[in-house]
């Protein structure tokens, strides 16, 4: 699904903090950017780095913590969903890459959201942060939400203004709004496979990154795994 910006539709348009942001998720089985048929498992696949529950500070894991200290603390660079360059947000997380906020931010509102659907929460995932920020990173000039052709799931989120990422998961997740669980269909005209991909009873890991384009704009993505959005199935 992608959804271009403008001012002046509002269906196509989310305004907040005097900018603009444009969504897009990636589906598996046709439509919004996705595959024809159920992915093959990433070689070798995706590893936790730790959980980060609804109210609690996340916990690096004993494997990864030496890894993440000296990759949070970078103030250069803006890959691997750790080091950063640049500016900060509204909410003092970058513009360009993660800070251990920004993760601690992420995995808050998608698991605060997957509460309320009963469904386990995610923990961070260096492989999905670092292929998204690296991703990010070819769609900075000028910002442009094309999804890629990885086997991860994935939403994107470009804008300008205020975004940080409680405003991008509020944003995604708020889609709930126009999707009817019972017929697992969307409002005609609206998007809601942000929201599905948020709340994936079977995906147990997400990673993100984000870049500030040459034209000013933030482009921001996340990516799951295992992967939802199939075609025809329920998100729990």
């Amino acid at each position: 699904m992608r959804l271009h910006a403008t001012m002046t539709i509002t269906v196509l348009c989310l305004l907040l903090f005097s900018g603009r942001l444009a969504a897009a998720s990636k589906s598996f089985g046709g439509g919004g950017g996705g595959y024809g048929e159920r992915p093959a498992a990433a070689e070798p696949p995706p590893e936790k780095a730790y959980v980060n529950a609804p109210e609690e500070p996340a916990t690096p894991s004993s494997s990864d913590e030496s890894a993440s200290s000296s990759s949070t603390t970078s103030s250069s660079g803006s890959s691997g969903g750790g080091g950063y360059g640049g500016g900060l947000d509204p909410a003092g997380e970058p513009e360009n890459g993660m800070n251990q906020k920004a993760i601690d931010d992420i995995l808050r509102e998608h698991n605060l959201f997957r509460a309320k659907e009963h469904v386990p929460p995610l923990a961070w995932n260096e492989t999905l942060a670092k292929f998204s920020q690296q991703y990010a990173e070819t769609l900075k000039g000028p910002c442009k939400p094309v999804h890629s052709t990885s086997p991860y799931g994935e939403n994107l989120m470009f804008g300008t203004g205020g975004i940080t990422w409680k405003t991008t998961v509020d944003e995604w997740s708020n889609e709930k709004k126009s999707y009817h669980y019972g017929s697992n269909t969307c409002d005609p005209g609206k998007m809601c496979g942000h929201y599905t991909a948020v709340v994936w009873k079977s995906t147990t890991t997400v990673g993100c990154g984000r870049v500030k384009c040459n034209d000013g704009d933030t482009m921001i993505m996340c990516s799951y795994w295992p992967p939802g959005n199939y075609d025809g199935v329920k998100p729990f």
